[in-house]
């Protein structure tokens, strides 16, 4: 069927047979070469794991700042917008902040005591309205910005207009540390209820 040749020396060789050979070989991949493909593809989702691995850390830690972010941000308004409207009276202490600065104790617009203090304890920003018993967190995982520094602090008015005695700003300034990522806060408010 297939022609057969006559060498030197003597022999007969099956060139119909290494034709067969060679397009058998042709037709599939050989084990080597399959193992060579399996390890480049392992290589290949092994990096595009650890690249998903980072890629959800990241994103797991951008989704925890941005959850302290928007808190905070909600505390502090919260806190700017009361301190803002209380009552400023030279005449009577409305806005006060005790000696070690961990306490802002004011009269709101609607005559209510607000009380904002920070608890180490429980490392919170708290607030008490009117006496109450109970006091409720604002923002978690509190601290100062340095060790020993005020939390509130009350500053004179620099304007000659504001009566003596009234409170020019509070400043509010604080950390929030999350799982390793530290946010430092820092605001001012203006009381606006001038008693004259």
């Amino acid at each position: 069927m297939y022609p057969k040749t006559t060498h030197e020396n003597g022999k007969q060789s099956d060139i119909g047979r290494i034709q067969r050979y060679k397009r058998r070989r042709k037709k599939g991949l050989s084990i080597v070469e399959i193992l060579i493909a399996l390890a480049i593809a392992a290589l290949l989702l092994t990096a595009t794991a650890v690249a998903f691995e980072a890629a959800f850390k990241s994103y797991s830690a951008n989704h925890d700042m941005a959850v302290v972010s928007v808190s905070t941000r909600n505390a502090l308004y919260q806190m700017s917008a009361t301190i803002r409207s209380a009552w400023n009276d030279p005449d009577i202490e409305t806005i006060n902040v005790n000696l070690d600065g961990t306490e802002c104790a004011l009269v709101d617009a609607s005559g209510r005591d607000v009380i904002y203090r920070y608890d180490a304890g429980s490392s919170e920003i708290q607030v008490n309205i009117n006496g109450d018993t109970n006091w409720y967190a604002l923002v978690e995982d509190v601290s100062p910005l340095s060790a020993g520094e005020d939390i509130f602090t009350i500053v004179d008015p620099a304007d000659p207009d504001f009566p003596v005695g009234t409170v020019g700003k509070v400043i509010i300034k604080f950390k929030v540390e999350r799982e390793g990522v530290t946010h430092p806060v820092i605001t001012s408010a203006v009381p606006r209820n001038i008693v004259y």
